[in-house]
C-alpha cells in the first residue's frame, strides 16, 4: 500500500505492507532508529512515539492506520545535535545510563509536560508507568522531568495539518484492507466477507498475537478507527453512550462518565499505562473476550447493554450476556459492537472497581471486582457485582447481590457478602489466594461505605 504521512513536521511517502508496524517504518525505511524494539508487545514503552500528538507504542501500530497521520519521534527534538530542554534535563539529572530506554521516557515525559507543566512526583509516575528502565533507577528520570518542568519546558504537541488519507492499494491487497468511513461502508464489508475479517481499533491485541503469540496475520482487516461518531461519549435519553470506539483514555476523563460511572472512569484509567489507554478502545476490550479484560465486570455491575449492528438492523443485549465462552461472543459475522450504553439510573450509586495483578503498572488481572450498590436510610435496595479473571467469561454474583438486597448496611452483612462471593467463585488457577481476594475485595466495599457513613 502507499499513503503519505508526516514525520517530525515533514510529508513522507510510504509504500508498504498494510500489516507492517510503525516502529519498523520508522527504523528501516525512514532511518530513525531512535525507537527501539524492546517487548515488542507495547510493556516496554522503548519504541514510544508521538501520533497526532499522543503518546503510543509504535510496535502496536499497523501501516494501514498511518495515512495521513502525524509522527514525532525522539529525533524532531535535538537541533544541530543539541539536546533540547527536556533531554539536557535528563544529561544533567543522570537519568540516562545505557541509553536503550531513553527515546521512550523522553517522549513519554514529553508527553506528560505538554498536558500538565507542572507534574506532581505521583503524576510524574503515572506518565512514566509504560516505560521500563532495568540500569538508571526511576527516580533520577523523576528528577529529570522535574528540572524540566522547573525550567518551564511545557511543549505544545500540536499535530502537523492532516494529510489526504488516500491509500493506493496494491492489487494483490485490494479486498484485503478496508478502511470505512461509514457505518454503511464497514456493514457492506462485513456481509461479504463476515468471519474472514479482522476488526481492529486500538490494535493492542492484534499485533501481539502476531509479533509474541506467532499467529499468522490475518487475511482480511477492517479498520473501524475512521468511522465518524464511533468515539462519541454523551448522554441520550435516560442513557450514557459510549461510543464502541472510544479509547480508555477519554473515558477515563470524560465529564459524563465520571459524573454516571466513575468506577467506569477508574477502570479505564487502571488499563495499561497512557500509551495503551492512548489506542485501546472499550470496545475492542469488550469484544476480543478475554477472561482478564478489565472493563466487562465493571459494566456487568453498571447493568450496561450493548448495541450491535449490521446492515439488517440492530438489537440490544446485556452486557453478561454477550460472553458465550472463552474467546465466544454472541456477535455475528456480519455485526459490529457500536456502542455501550449504561443507564443514567446508576448516578450517585456507591461503585468500586479493583483488580489485583503482579505488578503496579501495566497489570493484567488475577483478580478484578466491581460493586455497584444503591442505600437508602442505610439499607441496600439494589446490588449488582462482577468478578473478572475466574473463569472463562466474566461472571455476575446474583447471589450475592440477593443476600444483601433490603437488607440494614452493617458489619455484619459485608462479612456475610465476603463469605459468600469467595464461595461462589471457582478459579482455574490459584484457586485459593483469588477466591479469598474476591471476598475481601467484596467485604472491603461495604466496610468503607461504613467508615464512610460513619464519618458524615
Amino acid at each position: 500500500m502507499k499513503f503519505e504521512l508526516t514525520v517530525n513536521g515533514k510529508v513522507c511517502s510510504v509504500d508498504t505492507s498494510p500489516m507492517r508496524r510503525l516502529l519498523d517504518i520508522l527504523r528501516q525505511d525512514l532511518g530513525l532508529p531512535g525507537a527501539k524494539e524492546g517487548c515488542g508487545e507495547g510493556e516496554c514503552g522503548a519504541c514510544a512515539v508521538l501520533l497526532d500528538g499522543r503518546l503510543v507504542n509504535s510496535c502496536l501500530i499497523p501501516a494501514f492506520q498511518l495515512p495521513g497521520r502525524s509522527v514525532e519521534t525522539i529525533e524532531a527534538l535535538s537541533v544541530d545535535g543539541t539536546p533540547d530542554t527536556l533531554q539536557q534535563a535528563f544529561l544533567d539529572a543522570g537519568a540516562v545510563q545505557c541509553g536503550f530506554c531513553t527515546p521512550g521516557l523522553v517522549m513519554a515525559s514529553r508527553a506528560l509536560l505538554s498536558k500538565n507543566a507542572h507534574p506532581t512526583r505521583k503524576e510524574i509516575r503515572e506518565g512514566i508507568a509504560g516505560n521500563l528502565c532495568r540500569c538508571t533507577g526511576y527516580e533520577a528520570v523523576v528528577h529529570a522531568v522535574e528540572q524540566a518542568a522547573e525550567k518551564g519546558y511545557a511543549p505544545s504537541l500540536v499535530p502537523a495539518k492532516r494529510l489526504d488519507a488516500s491509500v493506493l492499494l496494491e492489487k494483490e491487497e485490494e479486498g484485503k484492507v478496508f478502511l470505512p468511513r461509514t457505518l454503511e461502508e464497514a456493514f457492506e464489508a462485513l456481509s461479504v466477507h463476515g468471519d474472514e475479517l479482522a476488526v481492529v481499533a486500538g490494535g493492542t491485541d492484534l499485533m501481539v498475537d502476531m509479533e509474541k503469540k506467532g499467529l499468522p496475520a490475518p487475511e482480511k482487516v477492517l479498520d473501524i478507527t475512521g468511522i465518524e461518531g464511533m468515539r462519541r461519549i454523551g448522554v441520550s435519553g435516560d442513557w450514557l453512550e459510549i461510543g464502541a470506539g472510544a479509547t480508555f483514555a477519554e473515558i477515563a476523563v470524560h465529564e459524563n462518565v465520571l459524573s454516571v460511572a466513575p468506577a467506569l472512569a477508574h477502570c479505564a484509567s487502571q488499563v495499561g499505562a497512557v500509551a495503551i489507554q492512548n489506542r485501546a478502545t472499550i470496545g475492542g476490550n469488550i469484544a476480543t473476550a478475554s477472561a482478564a479484560a478489565d472493563s466487562p465486570p465493571v459494566l456487568m455491575a453498571l447493568g450496561a447493554v450493548l448495541v450491535l449492528a449490521s446492515g439488517k438492523g440492530s438489537r440490544e443485549m446485556p452486557v453478561e450476556e454477550f460472553f458465550s465462552e472463552y474467546r465466544r461472543t454472541a456477535r455475528r459475522a456480519d455485526e459490529l459492537l457500536v456502542t455501550v450504553r449504561i443507564p443514567l439510573s446508576v448516578r450517585g450509586t456507591r461503585q468500586m472497581f479493583r483488580k489485583v495483578g503482579l505488578r503496579q503498572a501495566l497489570a493484567i488481572s488475577r483478580v478484578s471486582v466491581a460493586c455497584v450498590a444503591a442505600l437508602e436510610s442505610g439499607v441496600v435496595t439494589s446490588c449488582r457485582i462482577a468478578a473478572g479473571s475466574m473463569s472463562p467469561t466474566p461472571l455476575l454474583l446474583k447471589d450475592v447481590c440477593s443476600a444483601v438486597t433490603g437488607r440494614a448496611l452493617s458489619r455484619e452483612l459485608a462479612e456475610e457478602a465476603g463469605r459468600a462471593a469467595d464461595s461462589l467463585v471457582s478459579p482455574r488457577t490459584a484457586p485459593e489466594y483469588r477466591k479469598e481476594t474476591t471476598g475481601n475485595l467484596v467485604r472491603r466495599f461495604f466496610t468503607d461505605i461504613l467508615k464512610e457513613n460513619a464519618t458524615v
